[in-house]
């Protein structure tokens, strides 16, 4: 037996509680992150016996992208979060990485149409896209080409804590279809959901160089057939990737319509949506830093919810944060709303708000005119909660709150309406550390219509390093990431260009839902 005196065990015990904190600098308070290393794309949602699950495209030895596996949390209600095992190892990781895990979903197998149940057990099952790096055939005989990316799919049988790779027929969806073979190294993120209509399982993935979907069906989640073709269509740059289709109700009603969305990359991480016949619709998920949305299986759809990956491929690496780096965004509620003749795609902060949002607000005023120039707000704290709204009829051409300012106000994060564009807009040019990317210090806008009571109103939620804006009723968002100094806490509302009228302000404080 071997014995330590407290003199060892002491600083021991503080370096394992300091190591397993999330009070670092930059470390969202009311974001998912995992505890270290790399992470990027929601993976495998999935809310199932009253349990959220977020896996994740996870790097388990480094601050770098690499080593792509499966990551895993849960939560029970979005906001507090559980960091579980590993789901999915990059396979010979710690040697030769033949095969990584990258981007995918999960389903759960009630009636086990795969087979991979057993004892009464219901199968969890993942469909992600299998990246090998090397050439080589496989146990299933397959023989694959470097770098080839091939549709996989893996179970457990332990509420998702352990899975097993379907070896023996992997990976289930081999080819890209004809006559796009030759785009093997560019096919991949499987979304798979129970179609109960056709009752089969019906699969979509990306051919992202050609900005093109293809859609399969199956009765057992094991053997595929290729049924239709999406695209190109809309936005054409980059690479397609992340696709997702779902139904959403309108206007809360029994209308159901289908959508599909998909990331764009590079260029900006701008989601694109395409919804059904007959319903004039538009998307905007803008600002630089929500990418590669994914929703939740196992949701009705009245209460569907997506989470986007919260960086940027354009500087994510580079970004100041250890021993971690990328966080996820706030999950969103979506529905679809007629507003005007459009029926616009509406995002809501979907988190237990009561739990983290303090019942009275921090600060609260009315005020009739803001004339051109600044009012200062005072101090706020670093992760926080602002209700903002102002006349649409006001003089000014811009009307802004700055948010994790410095003293002096030469370090701020800028929020606010463009009244002659009628843009909502994040300015982040002086939002603290921008060094590491050339391209970080910009402006991102979203169009904005005011509301049929004439005001603009904006729900802004800060955390340690992000701001997130939703406008209006949700159909318009924004999402960037900011670096602020940790003493960087004032605030103020700026008018430019003549008064902003009917401006109403309550600013909430937001606990840490770590602890």
């Amino acid at each position: 037996m071997v014995h330590l005196t407290v003199a060892l065990v002491a600083p021991l015990l503080a370096a394992i509680a300091n190591a397993f904190n999330y009070d670092q600098p930059y470390r969202g308070q009311y974001h998912f992150s995992p505890k270290e290393h790399w992470m990027n794309d929601p993976n495998g949602l999935l809310y199932h016996d009253e349990t959220y699950h977020l896996f994740f495209q996870y790097n388990p030895g480094g601050i770098q992208w690499g080593n792509m596996s499966w990551g895993h949390a849960t939560s029970k209600d979005l906001t507090h979060w559980e960091e579980q095992p590993i789901a999915l190892l990059a396979r010979g990781y710690g040697g030769n990485v033949t095969e990584m895990y990258f981007s995918g979903s999960a389903v759960v197998d009630v009636d086990n149409t795969s087979g991979f149940g057993k004892d009464g057990k219901t199968p969890l099952v993942a469909m992600y896209t299998s990246y090998y790096p090397v050439a080589q055939t496989l146990p299933s005989g397959k023989y694959i080409q470097e770098n080839q990316q091939a549709q996989s799919i893996a179970y457990s049988l332990d509420q998702g804590i352990s899975w097993t790779t379907y070896d023996a027929a992997n990976p289930v969806i081999y080819q890209p279809p004809t006559p796009y073979q030759d785009q093997y190294q560019n096919f991949r993120d499987p979304f798979v959901f129970w179609h109960e209509e056709s009752r089969k399982w019906v699969v979509v993935t990306s051919l992202a160089a050609l900005h093109k979907l293809a859609i399969y069906t199956s009765e057992n989640l094991k053997d595929w057939k290729l049924a239709s073709e999406f695209g190109p269509y809309n936005a054409q740059g980059g690479v397609w990737e992340c696709p997702g289709l779902f139904q959403l109700p309108l206007d809360k009603g029994k209308s159901m319509k289908w959508v599909i969305t998909s990331g764009i990359n590079p260029g900006g991480p701008r989601a694109q949506l395409r919804v059904s016949r007959k319903c004039n619709c538009q998307l905007d998920g803008l600002g630089p830093d929500f990418y590669a949305s994914a929703g939740y299986n196992g949701l009705a759809a009245h209460d569907f919810v997506q989470i986007g990956w919260m960086n940027n491929w354009q500087y994510g690496t580079n970004i100041p944060t250890t021993p971690w780096r990328s966080a996820m965004s706030i999950p969103r509620h979506l529905s679809l709303k007629t507003i005007g003749s459009k029926a616009l795609l509406i995002q809501q902060p979907q988190e237990a708000w009561s739990s983290i949002v303090k019942k009275h607000p921090a600060y609260s005023h009315t005020y009739k005119s803001i004339p051109q120039g600044s009012v200062n707000v005072g101090t706020t704290g670093e992760t926080i909660k602002l209700d903002l709204s102002f006349s649409a009829a006001s003089t000014a051409s811009k009307f802004a709150i700055a948010v994790r300012a410095s003293a002096d106000f030469t370090e701020q994060t800028l929020v606010g309406y463009d009244f002659v564009n009628k843009e909502v807009f994040i300015d982040r040019t002086q939002s603290g550390d921008v060094s590491f990317d050339t391209t970080f210090a910009s402006v991102y806008r979203g169009p904005l219509a005011p509301g049929n009571n004439d005001m603009v109103k904006l729900t802004i939620f800060v955390d340690r390093s992000s701001v997130e804006v939703f406008g209006g009723q949700g159909e318009t968002t924004l999402t960037a990431q900011i670096f602020p100094n940790s003493d960087a806490l004032h605030a103020r509302l700026v008018s430019t260009g003549g008064a902003t009228k009917r401006v109403d302000l309550n600013v909430y404080n937001v606990a840490s839902a770590w602890i």
